[in-house]
Parts: structure tokens; C-alpha cells; sequence
């Protein structure tokens, strides 16, 4: 579980730190599509291992799943878009 959760998240800070130096809208829209992705696995890996994983494994998947999520809002704040629709 927890060499998962840093090589997702290696794979997500690339992402994000790659739009923010280029700043393509291209990877925008996949650091938020590659973000919603793991928060929807990493909630159906927590409810179906439930039995089998630690307590701080759980407590990491959580903190991994909060700071991707302030992630995402603060790309979406960076780039001036609205929650409905990400409309400017």
C-alpha cells in the first residue's frame, strides 16, 4: 500500500509540476482527470481491504487522498476555473 501511494503520487506531482512549468492546459486537465482517478481507487481499495490493511495504512491512504484533493482545488484556483463545468 504505501509504496503505491508514493509512486501514484510521483506520478501525479510530475504531472502538476509539468503544467505548472509549462503551463499546457493539456496537463491540466490530466493532473485533474489522473487526481479524480485515484481518490475514486483509493476509496474502493480502502472499502474492499479493509479487513487486510494496517491502521496506518489507512491513515496514510486518507492523507494522500486529502492533500491530492487540496491539490486539485488549488490548481483549479491557479487557473481561475469555477467547480461547475471548470467555466472561467
Amino acid at each position: 500500500m504505501r509504496s503505491a501511494v508514493f509512486e501514484i503520487s510521483f506520478v501525479l506531482a510530475v504531472f502538476v509540476v509539468a503544467w505548472l512549468k509549462t503551463g499546457w492546459n493539456s496537463l491540466f486537465f490530466i493532473a485533474l482527470g489522473l487526481i479524480g482517478f485515484y481518490i475514486i481507487i483509493m476509496i474502493i481499495y480502502m472499502v474492499t481491504k479493509k479487513a487486510e490493511m494496517t491502521w496506518s495504512d489507512r491513515l496514510l491512504g486518507v492523507a494522500a487522498m486529502a492533500v491530492w484533493l487540496f491539490v486539485a482545488w488549488a490548481i483549479i484556483q491557479e487557473n481561475q476555473f469555477g467547480w461547475w463545468g471548470l467555466l472561467k
